[in-house]
């Protein structure tokens, strides 16, 4: 009923004032249950768009393109191998180092054991399923395995490589991934002792590593032909076709070796090899006021093989990185975006790397290990989800394309974390008595975050 038929109701006895009073309540009584109405809805529709914390895995197993892939470096030692057995006794394995170091590191904090996923075999399946479980959950978008090949006439041939054969025949973990070589010689700086009786054929040193001089050398066809089975499996991480291949820390004996696989691949299919090499140095942008001079770093420069498509800033603990952070540049902010009308500041080309925490006291004695992340776990796991969000960011938001074209699925935008399971370094992602599963929720979260929020940072 109408406002003007209500009048026309009113009686001669009835009071004015009061009927204008009784008419303005209806009104308000209409507004406000309209408004309810409204808002409810519109809550509604937010709802629809905030997952539930059973609902956010589906939400990022999908990968959001907009996002760079976030990578886990695996260490594939837990399992039996013959270079270990001859080094360190039958059935060695970095478990042995955890079980036999002390609770507590020297100051006193609890060093990482193993909790949901328990002291695991490799060679078996039912922990690289899981494994693969945990990374699909919380938003991992592949791993980068270390990879053992030793061109040794004595031990030729890969070496802790049973975990990835296994995968090719059962097919788990199912996720994407990337191979990453350790091209470097086994010294004791790796673990302080060996088996009783062992010889040293040369000073410190366990395994040598040699490279052919020549690159038409049949063994470097023999690296390729062991690769490959791994390169064609289809989870196989690629750059605009090209299989991702990462090499440890610049070797320039090994780049002829590289050269050919590149050339091998181009005649197995592939347009090429997408190779990175990795660097023990601060990011240019994202830690840019380390003093390089202090710490004793080269600064960046041409290399001297230019066959290597990116770099990556390697996530290894050192004095430099000891309790910093990354920080995402000011003209990256969104105000100074918009201003220039997209990023006058060019890309450089390295990969982001970052490390969850760094106890390597079970491979050392207390007094002799380096304590990176000797703090309470709190601070420790603050850090890493800082580091991650600024990282992914700049990844994200630093050289949005300006043609407005949508991000590939195989672009070259990565991050690097170090590292999924390397226990007897504290640098572990999987469940732990110490960080649970904070480090996978920080990746959860940060994707999350930067999925609904979009590019909005502003400067300070």
């Amino acid at each position: 009923m109408s406002s003007i038929q209500s009048l026309r109701r009113v009686g001669k006895k009835d009071d004015p004032k009061k009927v204008s009073i009784k008419l303005i309540m209806k009104v308000f009584v209409v507004k406000v249950t309209l408004l309810y109405i409204y808002m409810y809805h519109r809550i509604i529709k937010v709802r629809d768009d905030v997952k539930t914390p059973e609902e956010l895995p589906v939400m990022i197993m999908n990968r959001d393109t907009n996002l760079p892939r976030i990578l886990a470096l695996v260490f594939p030692q837990f399992h039996s191998d013959p270079l270990n057995n001859n080094l360190w006794g039958e059935g060695f394995t970095d478990w042995d180092n955890l079980r036999s170091a002390p609770k507590k590191n020297r100051l006193g904090f609890d060093i990482p054991q193993p909790t949901e996923l328990g002291f695991y075999d490799l060679t078996d399946t039912e922990p690289r399923r899981k494994q693969g479980e945990l990374a699909k959950q919380y938003g991992i978008d592949g791993f980068v395995y270390h990879h053992y090949w030793f061109y040794d006439e004595d031990r030729p041939g890969p070496t802790l490589h049973a975990p990835l054969e296994a995968m090719l025949k059962d097919g788990h973990p199912d996720i994407p991934f990337a191979l990453d070589w350790v091209a470097l010689k086994w010294d004791k700086s790796w673990h302080g002792n060996v088996r009783e009786g062992f010889v040293f054929k040369e000073p410190n040193v366990l395994q040598k590593q040699y490279f052919p001089t020549d690159s038409n050398d049949p063994t470097i066809t023999d690296h390729y032909n062991w690769l490959r089975q791994f390169f064609h499996h289809p989870n196989y991480i690629k750059v605009d076709g090209q299989p991702l291949f990462m090499l440890y820390m610049k070797k320039p004996s090994s780049f002829p070796v590289l050269q050919r696989l590149r050339e091998l691949a181009k005649n197995d299919g592939f347009p090429g090899l997408y190779i990175i090499v990795s660097f023990h140095r601060p990011h240019g942008h994202l830690m840019p006021n380390i003093d390089l001079q202090k710490y004793k770093i080269p600064k960046q420069k041409r290399l001297a093989w230019n066959g290597f498509n990116r770099t990556v800033a390697y996530p290894a603990p050192s004095e430099f990185n000891e309790k910093e952070t990354m920080d995402i540049p000011e003209w990256c902010s969104r105000e100074n975006l918009e201003k220039n009308k997209g990023n006058p500041t060019k890309r450089i080309d390295e990969i982001p790397g970052l490390i969850t925490s760094f106890d390597n006291t079970p491979r050392r004695n207390a007094k002799d290990a380096f304590l990176w992340s000797g703090e309470e776990p709190d601070i420790v796991v603050e850090r890493f989800r800082h580091n991650l969000h600024a990282a992914t960011y700049y990844e994200s938001c630093c050289f949005r394309n300006v043609k407005g074209e949508e991000p590939k699925d195989d672009d070259d935008r990565f991050i690097l974390i170090n590292a999924f399971n390397e226990w007897a370094e504290g640098m572990v992602m999987e469940p732990s008595n110490v960080y649970g599963r904070r480090f996978l929720e920080g990746v959860r979260d940060t994707k999350i975050q930067l999925s609904q929020n979009g590019c909005n940072i502003d400067s300070k």
